[in-house]
């Protein structure tokens, strides 16, 4: 199999998060949203750049594993993780948020619902586990009539304090590329930055 598409159905506990010898990252950013959002088609789309219209609920999470050369220079693999929408996950999600490093959070743009279910209930549940990691939200299937005005994402994502809303197609990749690569770059910013400050201390 490829090493830079790799699909894994387990929890990793450990990982690498920085190698300075070779400027090299590892970096967990999950994929989190109502069900039938778009969130594997998303990864996959980024993973392999085709679209598939095939339809299969996730089974708790998918994890794939693509190695990503940022604007910066920086070179770094990513480790995604498509985390399902179900309820009936609700009880093994924080399994999976275990050493999240960044979010990207989907609504649906056919659904208003599922951006509603974004504040109600995805932000308050990642931030019991998850603090101070950037949030990027992702308005997704905007190759599709929208029920949800735009005015109306933004002012979710200043809400829910997302570092940048995004409109996206997994169909189209519009915005695909530049939303995995934006939410890489904030968290090895983030990622800096606490190093500074623990040297500082």
């Amino acid at each position: 199999m490829n090493e830079d598409f790799n699909l894994i159905f387990k929890f990793v506990d450990n990982f690498i998060i920085i190698d300075e010898r070779h400027m090299k990252s590892t970096i967990k950013i999950i994929v989190i949203g109502e069900p039938a959002a778009g969130k594997t088609s998303l990864v996959k789309r980024f993973i392999t750049s085709h679209f598939s219209t095939d339809y299969r609920a996730s089974i708790g999470a998918n994890m794939f594993i693509k190695k990503l050369i940022l604007d910066s220079g920086h070179e770094i693999k990513i480790q995604l993780w498509d985390i399902a929408g179900q309820e009936r996950w609700i009880k093994m999600r924080h399994l999976y948020y275990k050493g999240t490093q960044g979010v990207l959070i989907l609504g649906d743009l056919t659904r208003e619902k599922s951006f509603t279910q974004i504040e109600n209930f995805w932000c308050p549940d990642i931030g019991k586990y998850c603090t101070e990691v950037p949030i990027i939200l992702i308005a997704n299937k905007n190759d599709l009539n929208s029920n949800i005005s735009e005015n109306a994402v933004r002012s979710l994502g200043e809400r829910i304090n997302a570092q940048d809303v995004l409109f996206t197609s997994a169909k189209t990749g519009e915005n695909v590329e530049k939303a995995f690569k934006l939410i890489s770059e904030l968290v090895i910013k983030n990622l800096n930055k606490n190093k500074t400050n623990n040297l500082k201390n």
